[in-house]
């Protein structure tokens, strides 16, 4: 019966070896598992460096410049270190593929440079898709119209900054007696990582939690709306901001871009859907 008793326990201490082997095994993957997500992820965030805070006194001068950034070229900051696929080898890294200064009397005006982004990449092929879509084919249907005093002009602006790439396209169209519309497309790029470079991660880089660029953008509406109204009032037909409205959470914004000293820019162009040349600028 001791015998039995002691092979029973011998039975339990060989089991109870056997589970604390297998419990420190998974205890020691879980660490090497841990440790290996955050070197990959830092080794993604190598070389997209922290983007400093813009000085509030110094926001309403990137507000008022914005009208002046679009000479057509790329702006090449600090802190670059990235390595590219290109398309076309001889042109530069965002450059004008489509070019039209036309103009024909009682039919059309044309002012137009659409950029491609030289990238071999599923991701700024995508882009390109987009804009030729969006610009290059209004062009072309404008081109080929043969009435409605049309106004169709299409500038752009880059800026690349701690690797990150920001495209900006800026268009205005005048179609006959309808009132201009003036709209803003952006695409932004992280050139080491080779995706899209997000909201979120611009927030984080900047140290901005969505509460406070939730904040900041509810500022800016406010005021902007308070002027509309007292401009209402003098008889003047002003397009109306509804601060409520949830395309103003930092969640849907969908035109942003990184500029110059690295500001973070939201922009608002109204008339990307309305007819409306109004437009709202947030900078971050």
């Amino acid at each position: 019966m001791k015998d039995l008793m002691n092979d029973n326990n011998e039975i339990i201490n060989k089991k109870l070896k056997i589970f604390y082997i297998v419990i420190i095994a998974i205890c020691i993957i879980a660490v090497i598992v841990a440790i290996m997500i955050q070197v990959q992820k830092n080794t993604e965030q190598n070389n997209v460096s922290n983007l400093p805070a813009i000085e509030e006194d110094k926001v309403s001068n990137y507000q008022e410049e914005f009208d002046s950034i679009f000479e057509n070229k790329v702006n090449y900051l600090e802190n670059n270190s990235y390595k590219i696929e290109k398309l076309q080898d001889d042109e530069e890294i965002i450059y004008s593929g489509y070019q039209i200064q036309e103009k024909k009397l009682n039919t059309y005006e044309l002012d137009v440079n659409i950029p491609y982004i030289n990238i071999k990449n599923s991701v700024t092929e995508e882009f390109n898709k987009e804009i030729v879509d969006v610009f290059e084919r209004k062009a072309k249907s404008v081109l080929n119209s043969t009435s409605g005093d049309v106004v169709y002009t299409v500038k752009y602006c880059a800026y690349i900054s701690n690797n990150i790439l920001s495209l900006v396209i800026r268009s205005t169209l005048k179609e006959g007696t309808n009132p201009q519309r003036d709209m803003v497309e952006t695409y932004n790029y992280d050139l080491i990582n080779q995706k899209e470079y997000t909201v979120d991660e611009i927030l984080e880089a900047k140290g901005i939690t969505k509460r406070e660029a939730n904040q900041k953008i509810q500022e800016e509406i406010q005021r902007v709306q308070k002027n509309v109204e007292e401009l209402q009032k003098l008889g003047y037909t002003i397009y109306s901001r509804d601060p409520e409205d949830d395309m103003y959470s930092i969640n849907n914004v969908t035109e942003y871009f990184i500029g110059k000293d690295n500001a973070f820019y939201i922009i608002y162009a109204y008339g990307n859907k309305n007819l409306t040349d109004e437009m709202d600028i947030v900078v971050m």
